[in-house]
């Protein structure tokens, strides 16, 4: 019975990460890269991280740490997460703790030296300013 659950949460999992994968594809056919800087106009802390993995798969890793310095996290923590059952429970939210702490700190450097095009803060960038100034025209 305990099998037939964890593959029943596995799928799940697995399920949930296709549907994300498949909701950022169709929001590419239509231009929009990042939903959350659409709507917001500042990047998430994830920002470079699908430039990384295309040049991680073109074998630029140069390339993939300037798009995203942690874009090989992800993938791990998806591994760790699927396996919590077989991880010690400390271990594991130590290394989730770490890795998010990491993309804390990777997120503000990246926001306050600004020295590059990948993170953005441009609020008057978003979709509800854009409309907003269609609306007031």
């Amino acid at each position: 019975m305990m099998v037939k659950n964890l593959i029943k949460e596995k799928r799940g999992m697995i399920s949930a990460i296709a549907a994300v994968v498949i909701l950022y594809i169709v929001l590419e056919c239509f231009g929009i890269t990042c939903p959350i800087k659409f709507i917001t106009g500042v990047s998430c802390a994830g920002c470079g991280m699908s430039r990384a993995w295309l040049a991680c798969l073109r074998l630029d890793f140069k390339k993939a740490f300037y798009y995203h310095p942690l874009f090989i996290f992800p993938p791990c923590m998806v591994c760790v997460f699927l396996m919590r059952n077989k991880i010690n429970a400390v271990i594991y939210k130590v290394f989730i703790g770490f890795v998010l702490l990491l993309f804390c700190a990777v997120y503000l450097y990246r926001m306050i030296v600004g020295n590059n095009d990948i993170v953005v803060f441009e609020p008057q960038h978003n979709i509800i300013f854009q409309i907003l100034k269609i609306i007031k025209k």
